[in-house]
C-alpha cells in the first residue's frame, strides 16, 4: 500500500512539476507587445489579433507564387512563398498588388533515422544562409512574417535534440535580426503532438500553421483539448483547400480518385465556412492551396490557374472572400464515363482496344465550352519530390471527339493510366475531370 501511495504520489509531483515547467516556458506570450512593432500579435480578451502598420488585419489570401494581380482582384490580401528564389521580384510584385507576403524558410526535415542536424558545421552552414536571407529582406514592406520550415515533422520528443536546439537557434537569430515580424512554423493537420512538443521546447515561437484539408473539420477539437493545457495559441491555416490524394476513395490498384473541380467547388464553400464561422478568435486567417500550377499526383489536383486559365473554384474563392454570390458556378460539372463506368467501378481494359470517354454536365449545353482530352501514364505509384517535377509525355491514342465524347485506342503497354477531360469556357475559365484506368495483357 506504501508503495502504491509513493508511485501516485511521484506521479501528481512530475504533472506539478511539468505543468509548472510549461508555464513558466509560455508566460511569454500574455505579455505586454511592443506596437510600435511593424507587424505583431496582440492577445485579448476573446484570443488573438495580428496587426500589421498598427492596423488589424486578418489573413486571406494563398499559397502559390504567380498570379499575384489577380489574387488581389478577387479580394485576396496575403501570399504564401515557398521558397526564396527571385524573392526580391516577388515581394516587389506583391507590394505593386498590396499582397503582404508570408516567406517560408526552407530547412531540412527532421528523421529519426537519419538526422540531418548531427554535424555541427551544417547546422552553422544554415543558419548563416538564414540570417543573410533575414538581413536583406527584412524591411522589405510587403513582408508579413516568416515561416520557418514546412512540415518539418517535429519530434515528440522529453528532452531537446539537435534539431530542436538548430530549430531554437533560428528562431532567435531571426528574431534579433528582425524583432518587427514573427516567425511561425507550419504543421501537417493539427497534429497534437507536433504542437505539444513546439510548446515545450520551442517558446520562442510567434504562432503556428496548419495545413489542413480534409481534415480540417477536426481543427477545433484539437486544439481545444491543447488549449487545456496550454491557452488558447494564435495561428492561422496556411494551407487549405479540397480533398488530397491521401484522404480520397482509392481503385484497387491503389490510384487516388480525384474529385471533379465541381465538387472541389463544393469543399471549398464548406470548408471556409468551418474556418471563418467556427467562432475561434485566435485564428488568423487563411490561405487556399495552390495559387499557380503544381503536379501533385496529378496536375490537376490542387492547380488553380493552367496555360493561362484559370479554374472554375477561384470564382466561388471570390464569392467567400467578398460575400457575394455574383459568380454563379460555370460549368456544373457532374462526372466522367469511360465504357459508361465510372472511377469506382475499377475500369480494366485490355491493350489496343477502342473505348470511349463521356463528360456528363448537369446543365450546360456542350455547344459552349471547348473539351482537350489528354492520357497519362500513372505516377502515384513513384510519388517523390523529384519525380513530381518531372514533366509526362501523354500518350497519343485518340481516333475522334465530338461534343463532350472522345473515342480512344487503349495503350498498347500494361500499367496504369489516366484520362483527363479539360473543359474550356470563352472567357478563360476551366474545369477538370479524370479518370483512373488499368490496361492489363491477359493473353
Amino acid at each position: 500500500m506504501k508503495k502504491q501511495l509513493f508511485i501516485l504520489t511521484l506521479i501528481g509531483t512530475l504533472i506539478i512539476i511539468f505543468m509548472g515547467y510549461c508555464t513558466l516556458r509560455f508566460l511569454h506570450r500574455g505579455k505586454l507587445v511592443d506596437e510600435t512593432k511593424t507587424v505583431f500579435i496582440k492577445k485579448n480578451d476573446k484570443g488573438f489579433q495580428l496587426y500589421r502598420n498598427g492596423i488589424p488585419f486578418y489573413i486571406k489570401g494563398a499559397s502559390g507564387n504567380s498570379h499575384f494581380k489577380e489574387l488581389a482582384e478577387i479580394g485576396g490580401n496575403a501570399i504564401r512563398l515557398y521558397d526564396t528564389i527571385n524573392l526580391s521580384n516577388f515581394l516587389d510584385e506583391a507590394l505593386r498588388n498590396d499582397l503582404a507576403v508570408i516567406v517560408d524558410i526552407p530547412i531540412p526535415k527532421y528523421y529519426k533515422e537519419y538526422n540531418l542536424y548531427g554535424n555541427d558545421q551544417d547546422n552553422i552552414r544554415i543558419t548563416q544562409k538564414i540570417k543573410v536571407l533575414v538581413k536583406k529582406y527584412k524591411s522589405h514592406p510587403a513582408l508579413l512574417m516568416w515561416n520557418l520550415g514546412n512540415e518539418v515533422n517535429y519530434p515528440l520528443v522529453f528532452w531537446s535534440n539537435t534539431f530542436i536546439k538548430t530549430f531554437n537557434e533560428i528562431i532567435d537569430l531571426i528574431h534579433i535580426e528582425d524583432p518587427n515580424h514573427p516567425v511561425c512554423t507550419s504543421i501537417a493537420g493539427t497534429s497534437r503532438k507536433s504542437i505539444i512538443s513546439i510548446h515545450i521546447h520551442s517558446p520562442g515561437i510567434d504562432l503556428f500553421s496548419f495545413n489542413s484539408f480534409g481534415d480540417l473539420k477536426s481543427n477545433n477539437y484539437h486544439l481545444s483539448q491543447i488549449s487545456y493545457l496550454f491557452g488558447a495559441i494564435p495561428y492561422y491555416i496556411s494551407e487549405w483547400g479540397p480533398d488530397g490524394d491521401w484522404q480520397v476513395n482509392r481503385t484497387s490498384w491503389m490510384a487516388p480518385i480525384e474529385p471533379t473541380s465541381s465538387k472541389k467547388i463544393e469543399q471549398i464553400k464548406t470548408r471556409y465556412k468551418i474556418i471563418t464561422e467556427n467562432n475561434d478568435a485566435s485564428c488568423l486567417g487563411s490561405l487556399v492551396f495552390y495559387w499557380g500550377n503544381k503536379l501533385e499526383c496529378t496536375q490537376t489536383w490542387f492547380s488553380l490557374f493552367m496555360d493561362d486559365h484559370r479554374s472554375e473554384v477561384i470564382n466561388e474563392i471570390e464569392n467567400l472572400w467578398k460575400k457575394s454570390n455574383s459568380k454563379s458556378p460555370l460549368f456544373d460539372l457532374d462526372y466522367m464515363l469511360l465504357d459508361s463506368r465510372g472511377a469506382l467501378d475499377n475500369i480494366v481494359f485490355a491493350p489496343g482496344e477502342l473505348k470511349f470517354a463521356e463528360v456528363v454536365f448537369s446543365k450546360i449545353k456542350t455547344d459552349s465550352v471547348r473539351i482537350k482530352w489528354e492520357i497519362f501514364p500513372e505516377v502515384w505509384y513513384n510519388d517523390t519530390t523529384i519525380n513530381r517535377k518531372k514533366p509526362r509525355k501523354a500518350v497519343d491514342c485518340f481516333k475522334d471527339f465530338e461534343k463532350n465524347k472522345a473515342n480512344f485506342i487503349t495503350p498498347r503497354i500494361e500499367g496504369p493510366y489516366r484520362i483527363f477531360a479539360y473543359i474550356y469556357d470563352q472567357k478563360g475559365n476551366f474545369a477538370t475531370t479524370n479518370t483512373p484506368f488499368y490496361v492489363l495483357n491477359t493473353k
